[in-house]
């Protein structure tokens, strides 16, 4: 996608975050779900990859760019580059892209997720198609 980019405001991860993430989605796979021995030891658990996408729909919706928007329709080509831990701030790069017409007048737009750490690095990069009531131009 081309154009420039809205960039959201930015959510701190937390290990009461993480934990609460990991105990509500019922993750069982020991990388989330450090034992007491290996907690004491320094180990913990990061941030699942689906508790990423779920931290960057919030913060999308909180950039204002989808007021328009009706429905997520699809996620799509979804990569993860790093993992998410306790303590790193997370914030999306949201382009706006290709847009096609349905036949009530709605709009389909794909929107590139450019989800960044604090230091401006990718962490994830996912493309939304959402229905919208109107589309929103590239910037």
């Amino acid at each position: 996608m081309s154009g420039s980019y809205v960039e959201t405001p930015a959510v701190e991860v937390t290990d009461e975050l993480i934990r609460t993430i990991v105990s509500s989605g019922g993750y069982t796979h020991p990388l989330f779900n450090p034992t007491p021995g290996q907690r004491a030891e320094g180990v913990d658990a990061p941030l699942p990859g689906q508790g990423v996408l779920l931290l960057a729909g919030g913060l999308v919706e909180q950039s204002g760019i989808l007021d328009r928007a009706i429905a997520l329709l699809e996620l799509r080509s979804v990569v993860f580059h790093s993992m998410v831990r306790a303590g790193a701030w997370l914030r999306v790069r949201l382009t706006p892209g290709p847009v096609r017409h349905t036949h009530s007048g709605k709009a389909i737009q794909e929107f590139a997720w450019q989800v960044v750490d604090g230091a401006g690095a990718a962490v994830a990069e996912a493309t939304a198609v959402m229905l919208m009531a109107d589309p929103v131009k590239e910037r």
